[in-house]
C-alpha cells in the first residue's frame, strides 16, 4: 500500500504539471503571474537559510515549503512570523500544526505508534495602505485606498513509512485591491523521504497549482512552481540543504543554506544562519543571500532573518514558534 500511494502521488504529479510543463523554466514570463505574494515564503528559519526547507521541513514552517514534513513532527507547534518589508508592506504568516494520533492503536503498541497523520492550518497576509488614488491624469490624488492578500491554507500529512511521507496542502486564495475583489482555490502536494544509513533527505512536490484569480475581465495564472530539494545532517547540530524550483513565470531558480545550532545553557540554545536564493538575485549589492539567527529555550523559539533585496531595500524577519 505504500508502494501503491507514493505511486499514485508521482503520477497525480506528472499528470498535473505535464500539460503545461513547456511553459515552465521560461524567463520570457516574468511578472505574467497572479498573487505573487504566494512567492514570499514562510518562517525565520527558513528565511535565514536561503529558504531551502523543502528536505528540512522539520517544523510548523513546513505547511508552506513540504507538508509531507509534517507527518514527522512529534508534538504539536504554532508559529507566527512578521516581514517587514520594504515599500511600506507587511506580511504576515502564522501556522499551527498538529499530530493526529489513535489512541487504541497506540495503546496495543505500548504508547509508541497509533499515528494517524499531521493537520496543519495557516493564515498568509500581505497588504499595504496609503496608496494614491487617481482618477484622471494629475499629480493630485483623489485620496488613498489599500491592498490586501490573503492565502488561508489546511494541510494534512501522513507517513507511508518511518522514512517517507506525503502531504497536501489546500489554499483558498483572496485578493483585494481598493474595492475589487478576486479569489482562487490552489493546492500544494509534497514528498519527503529519509535515506536509510544516511543523514539525508530528499523532497518533491508543486506548490501554488490551481485556478486563476480574476479582477474583473482580467485573470492571471497562480505562480505554480514544481520543487525538488536534499537535506543533509552532518552532525547532529549542523545542517546543510539545498532546493531547487522550476517555475511557471521564470527560468530555473535554486537555493542553498545552512544551520549551525549550539547549546550554550542548560534548555538553551543558539543558532546561526546564512543562505542564497537565486530567485532574488541582482547583479548589485547583496540581493540573494541571506542571513539569520535563532535563540532556543525549553520549547519556544525566536528566530529573526535579514534578507536584502537591492534598491527596493531590506528585509526583516521576526518569528515565533512554539513546540507543545
Amino acid at each position: 500500500m505504500r508502494a501503491v500511494a507514493l505511486f499514485v502521488f508521482c503520477h497525480v504529479l506528472s499528470a498535473l504539471c505535464s500539460p503545461a510543463w513547456a511553459g515552465f523554466g521560461n524567463s520570457k514570463d516574468v511578472g505574467t503571474s497572479g498573487a505573487q505574494f504566494l512567492k514570499v515564503g514562510a518562517g525565520g528559519r527558513p528565511a535565514g537559510m536561503g529558504e531551502a526547507f523543502s528536505a528540512v521541513a522539520d517544523d510548523a514552517n513546513a505547511i508552506y515549503y513540504n507538508p509531507a514534513g509534517l507527518a514527522f513532527l512529534e508534538r504539536a507547534e504554532v508559529t507566527g512570523m512578521h516581514n517587514q518589508f520594504f515599500q511600506g508592506l507587511d506580511y504576515e504568516f502564522a501556522a499551527f500544526a498538529l499530530p493526529l494520533r489513535d489512541p487504541a492503536a497506540a495503546a496495543n503498541s505500548g504508547g509508541g505508534a497509533g499515528r494517524l497523520g499531521t493537520l496543519g492550518v495557516a493564515i498568509y497576509n500581505l497588504s499595504v495602505d496609503g496608496l494614491e488614488r487617481r482618477l484622471t491624469d494629475t499629480d493630485a490624488p483623489a485620496g488613498s485606498f489599500e491592498a490586501s492578500d490573503f492565502a488561508y491554507a489546511m494541510s494534512f500529512a501522513r507517513k507511508l513509512s518511518e522514512r517517507t511521507s506525503l502531504g497536501l496542502t489546500a489554499k483558498y486564495v483572496r485578493q483585494k485591491l481598493d474595492s475589487e475583489k478576486a479569489s482562487a482555490f490552489a493546492a500544494d502536494l509534497g514528498a519527503l523521504h529519509h535515506l536509510q544509513g544516511l543523514p539525508l533527505s530528499l523532497s518533491l512536490g508543486v506548490r501554488h497549482l490551481g485556478s486563476q484569480p480574476k479582477f474583473k475581465e482580467e485573470s492571471d495564472p497562480l505562480p505554480t512552481v514544481i520543487f525538488a530539494g536534499a537535506g543533509y545532517r552532518f552532525r547532529k547540530n549542523l545542517i546543510f540543504a539545498a532546493d531547487l524550483g522550476l517555475p511557471r513565470d521564470n527560468s530555473l531558480t535554486y537555493a542553498v543554506g545552512g544551520e549551525y545550532e549550539q547549546p550554550v545553557a542548560e534548555r538553551l540554545s543558539a543558532a546561526l544562519r546564512a543562505g542564497y536564493n537565486s530567485q532574488n538575485a541582482d547583479p548589485d549589492g547583496l540581493t540573494g543571500l541571506s542571513v539569520g539567527a535563532g535563540i532556543t529555550f525549553y520549547r519556544a523559539r525566536f528566530d529573526f532573518a535579514w534578507v536584502p533585496f537591492g534598491d527596493l531595500g531590506n528585509t526583516f524577519r521576526y518569528a515565533l514558534l512554539i513546540r507543545f
